[in-house]
């Protein structure tokens, strides 16, 4: 049964943490990140950092059931968006890193699903009413982003040095940072809410994840530099899958 509300969306995370935790699963790793982040936009509604925060619950409600239904579709081993099956896939490759990992997960909920999911709460003209509070919701998804440097050190020591190095190498390597991917998102929210029609929607939906996709593998399959830098920053992470959730889950 799919979350009604936000209370629910946690309850579901929970029990995904869990499970990962149990399965020694790193795709445990995108649900503790997106817990927080869930966790983050809640409070910011009940402390009225929204505009409209019913209205931001409807669409938190929203944006979880992509993911959520990306995720149930998989465990079925049917095929979610392209988006969420190379973030999936990389799961079961033992080369990738946490960072990695969470880098596919925002890749493919951020970059894909949180402009679906802006369109599906508002259509046409009415989305410009919400772009406050949309670029608000990116804005705590980009503290989150920043807060998790320090619990990646925890488990990779030298991350200090590695995020400076991918700072610099952003546009290069991964052409990607929460910044350029809100607004990314927040201008496919707009061709989708103007579509003329589903065919029209859906087409849009499809040609975004294909691009979605295609950054992804090159988040998977980086440069021959890169690619030892990550093999050695994989061989030198600290703990197991399990310990690495909790450290993520701490905030």
């Amino acid at each position: 049964m799919q979350p009604q509300n936000i209370q629910e969306v946690l309850s579901r995370l929970e029990s995904i943490i869990q499970w990962a935790k149990e399965k020694e699963s790193p795709m445990g790793y995108f649900a503790a990140l997106y817990y927080r982040m869930t966790l983050a936009v809640r409070d910011g509604i009940l402390n009225g950092e929204f505009e409209n925060g019913s209205r931001m619950e409807q669409m938190d409600v929203i944006f979880a059931r992509r993911y959520f239904d990306a995720f149930d579709a998989w465990q079925a081993g049917q095929s979610p968006t392209l988006s969420w099956k190379c973030a999936f896939e990389a799961a079961q490759d033992d080369r990738i890193t946490v960072m990695q990992h969470l880098l596919l997960g925002m890749n493919a909920h951020i970059n894909l699903d949180l402009g679906i999911a802006a369109a599906s709460v508002r259509q046409r003209d009415a989305i410009f009413g919400m772009r406050k509070d949309f670029m608000q919701i990116n804005a705590i998804i980009e503290r989150l982003t920043n807060q998790t440097q320090a619990q990646l050190a925890a488990i990779w020591l030298p991350f200090g040095w590695l995020d400076y190095f991918f700072r610099s190498e952003d546009e290069g390597w991964i052409g990607f940072s929460i910044r350029a991917a809100r607004g990314a998102a927040w201008k496919s929210a707009q061709a989708i809410a103007f579509a003329p029609d589903k065919a029209s929607e859906q087409a849009n939906i499809s040609a975004l994840d294909q691009q979605v996709f295609a950054l992804g593998t090159r988040l998977t399959q980086p440069g021959f530099w890169l690619k030892w830098l990550l093999k050695w920053m994989k061989n030198t992470e600290k703990g197991s899958v399990r310990a690495k959730i909790e450290i993520l889950e701490k905030g």
